[in-house]
C-alpha cells in the first residue's frame, strides 16, 4: 500500500511539473519535483521492514496525538509495536502554513518580501551587478508573494521538507543506536522523530500565533519572526546587529529546545527494543548541538538577515 501510495504522489510530482513548466500551472515546478522526490522517499521506505506488533493493540491517533502531551511514554511504548508519522506531519505542516500566511497577514507580504531582498541586497559578497538584478525583481517577487497557488505550492513543499528532515532525523537516531549496542528499528527511531516534533511544534504553534496578535507588527522581525516570537531564551542581552553570531548561540538554548531534547530522549528510550537513556542523550545532544552549529555557521555568513 505504501508503495502504490508513492507511486502516485510521484505520478502526480511529475505531472505539475510539466504543466508547471508547459505554463499551465505556472511557477510550481518546484513543488512538482518536490513531489516527485516524496514518492522517491516513501517508496524506498517500503523496503524497511516494520517492526513485529506483538499483539500489542494500537493506539488510535487522535488518542496518539493527544495523549504525547500528557503521557509521552505510553504513547512511545505503543509507537514501538506500531509506529506511524503521516498525520503528525501533516499536522504539523498545516500548523507551519497557518502560521506564516497569518504572519503574512500582520506584517503585509510586501513588507516580508522587501524586506528579505534589502536585506540580500546588503550582502558584502554581493555585486553592484547582482544588487540591480534583485532590485529588478522587486515587483516580481512582491507580487509571487501574494500569489494564492504558490502560497499552496510553498506550503507542500514545506511538508515534503519536514518528512525528508524527520526521516533523516529518524536515521540518524538509528545509526546512533546501532552504533552504541542499542536495538532500535528505523520505524521506531522515525516515529520517536516524528511524535517528538509534534509535541514541541504545536506548543510553538499555539505561543507564535498568541504573540503574533498580541505584539505590535512593527515591532515584529520579518525574517527571525517566521520562525519564533517566543523570549524563552537569553538572546535578549545583546543586539542582533552588533553580535549576530552570539546572539544566534544565546537564542539557540530556549525552554522550548530543552522541552525538545526531553522527548526525544522519552521517545527514543521507549520506541526503541533496547536504547539506553545514554545513547538516546548522546544522539539527542549531538543533533542539537549541531543545529546549533550550522546556526552559529548561517548567522556568520549572513548577519543582515538577523539584525
Amino acid at each position: 500500500m505504501n508503495r502504490l501510495a508513492g507511486i502516485v504522489v510521484a505520478v502526480i510530482g511529475f505531472i505539475v511539473a510539466i504543466s508547471s513548466v508547459l505554463k499551465v500551472i505556472p511557477s510550481l515546478t518546484s513543488t512538482g519535483v518536490a513531489l516527485i522526490l516524496l514518492g522517491g522517499l516513501v517508496i524506498g521506505l517500503s523496503f524497511v521492514d516494520k517492526p513485529d506488533a506483538g499483539g500489542t493493540e494500537r493506539m488510535p491517533t487522535p488518542l496518539t496525538l493527544a495523549n504525547i502531551f500528557v503521557s509521552p511514554g505510553e504513547v512511545f511504548q505503543n509507537l514501538r509495536r506500531h509506529p506511524r508519522w503521516l498525520v503528525a506531519v501533516l499536522m504539523m505542516s498545516v500548523l507551519s502554513a497557518v502560521y506564516f500566511n497569518a504572519f503574512q497577514y500582520r506584517l503585509g507580504p510586501d513588507r516580508v518580501a522587501g524586506f528579505a531582498l534589502d536585506k540580500t541586497k546588503e550582502m558584502s559578497f554581493m555585486t553592484e551587478e547582482a544588487r540591480a538584478q534583485i532590485e529588478a525583481s522587486r515587483p516580481q517577487t512582491l507580487e509571487d508573494n501574494r500569489n494564492p497557488v504558490l502560497r499552496a505550492g510553498q506550503a507542500v513543499n514545506g511538508f515534503v521538507g519536514m518528512t525528508f528532515w524527520l526521516a533523516f532525523l529518524g536515521g540518524v537516531f538509528f545509526l546512533f543506536a546501532m552504533a552504541m549496542g542499542g536495538v532500535l528499528n528505523y520505524w521506531q527511531a522515525f516515529a520517536a522523530a516524528v511524535y517528538s516534533t509534534f509535541a514541541f511544534s504545536v506548543i510553538r504553534f499555539v505561543l507564535n500565533m498568541i504573540v503574533l496578535f498580541i505584539k505590535d507588527p512593527t515591532d515584529v522581525h520579518p525574517i527571525t519572526g517566521q520562525s519564533s516570537l517566543i523570549q524563552d531564551n537569553l538572546s535578549f542581552l545583546v543586539s542582533a546587529a552588533d553580535n549576530p553570531v552570539v546572539y544566534t548561540l544565546l537564542a539557540s538554548f530556549s525552554l522550548l529546545g530543552f522541552y525538545w531534547i526531553w522527548m526525544n530522549v522519552t521517545g527514543l528510550t521507549n520506541a526503541g527494543e533496547k536504547v539506553s537513556s545514554s545513547t538516546a542523550w548522546t544522539a539527542t545532544l549531538s543533533v542539537f548541538f549541531g543545529l546549533v552549529f550550522l546556526g552559529l555557521i548561517a548567522a556568520l555568513l549572513f548577519p543582515s538577515f538577523i539584525s
